[in-house]
């Protein structure tokens, strides 16, 4: 019902103004809050990463279309790696591109405008614990630390279909 009355509403607000682009500053606001709310709520959303930071390293813009989704209880990991690492396997491993299954899912409210999610995702090749923080505005800080590689952090923004 939720989700319905979202799309509703969305679909008003775009209708009744023509285009997006029609919005005052303030309701393209609440639009983008709505959507990424729902999106944290149904647990499907898309973060599209720009930055990349490796641990003791200098953080780097990236180009390609790298992202980070989760469907449910489950997550697929295209981003890129910078780093040490511990323990491959032979050939060098897929580093952090990969789909797995989400155990331990959390999701709390520090603060009014900011949502934070942590998750763990083990694989044959490592294990990895998420934090992901993504504000009202979309804006999002992924950090991913596994357990036989150095931790990197992503700097990103939450995509809307």
């Amino acid at each position: 019902m939720k989700k319905v009355l979202f799309l509703l509403v969305t679909l008003v607000l775009l209708t009744s103004c023509g285009a997006s682009n029609g919005l005052t500053k303030a309701e393209r606001e609440a639009l983008v809050t709505r959507q990424v709310q729902e999106g944290l709520d149904t647990r499907h959303y898309t973060i599209a990463v720009d930055w990349m930071r490796p641990l003791g390293g200098m953080a780097k813009h990236v180009t390609s279309s790298y992202e980070l989704k989760v469907n449910g209880d489950e997550v697929d990991s295209y981003l890129p790696y910078v780093g040490e690492a511990y323990h491959l396997p032979y050939g060098g491993g897929k580093g952090l591109n990969f789909k797995g299954k989400i155990k331990d899912y959390t999701i709390t409210y520090p603060t009014s405008n900011r949502s934070h999610i942590e998750f763990n995702v083990t694989n044959e090749e490592d294990t990895y614990f998420f934090r992901i923080d993504v504000f009202n505005n979309g804006k999002s800080v992924i950090d991913i630390i596994p357990r036989d590689r150095d931790a990197i952090s992503f700097d990103g923004e939450m995509m809307f279909n």
